[in-house]
């Protein structure tokens, strides 16, 4: 996930002063932390490496190989499905609700346990680029998309291990203290 948000941008004009953030805590104690911040339009120099690297037209989940033919399809019938809350799931283990509104695909997962918790609220013309590609994911379509994104949180992640934050805005964060 980190890979495919940190590396899609474009020179275009109204990215120049945008900025994609990535930050990981570590939630163990063990202090540790990631903060990387990029102007979008400097993040485009990385499309040719992280293209040939990553661009396989499969994506691996929990193990397992997903085809971006299956995913497209899947996705398709959800961009042209109306607004609505799709899949709800709650069992002893966990609620998960997956929804389209307002112009984003939102999944919120909350374990009961209370050891993690997950939050994604993609554009969807973000989702749209990334598979709008032939045989690969289409790093250079994210770009743009990634470009005239609002600003705003793409995805949180906490859990037992470490609190993940993806998030655009306008400006370069200013340098966190010292202790996470």
């Amino acid at each position: 996930v980190l890979a495919c948000f940190a590396s899609g941008a474009t020179s275009a004009s109204a990215s120049d002063d945008r900025w994609i953030h990535v930050r990981v805590d570590d939630a163990d104690g063990a202090k540790g932390r990631v903060d990387i911040q990029v102007p979008i339009a400097l993040v485009s120099s990385l499309l040719p490496v992280l293209k040939q690297a990553h661009g396989h037209g499969s994506i691996h989940v929990d193990g397992d190989t997903v085809d971006l033919e299956e995913i497209r399809g899947y996705w398709s019938a959800v961009r042209s499905a109306k607004d609505g809350e799709y899949v709800t799931v709650r069992d002893a283990d966990s609620d998960v609700r997956v929804s389209k509104r307002g112009g984003y695909f939102l999944l919120n997962v909350d374990d009961k346990g209370g050891r993690s918790r997950v939050r994604m609220k993609l554009p969807l013309p973000l989702v749209d680029a990334v598979l709008n590609g032939r045989d690969s994911i289409n790093l250079e379509a994210l770009g743009g998309a990634l470009a005239k994104a609002p600003p705003g949180e793409i995805l949180t992640v906490d859990d037992e291990d470490s609190h993940v934050r993806i998030w655009i805005d306008a400006a370069a964060a200013a340098p966190r203290e010292d202790a996470p």
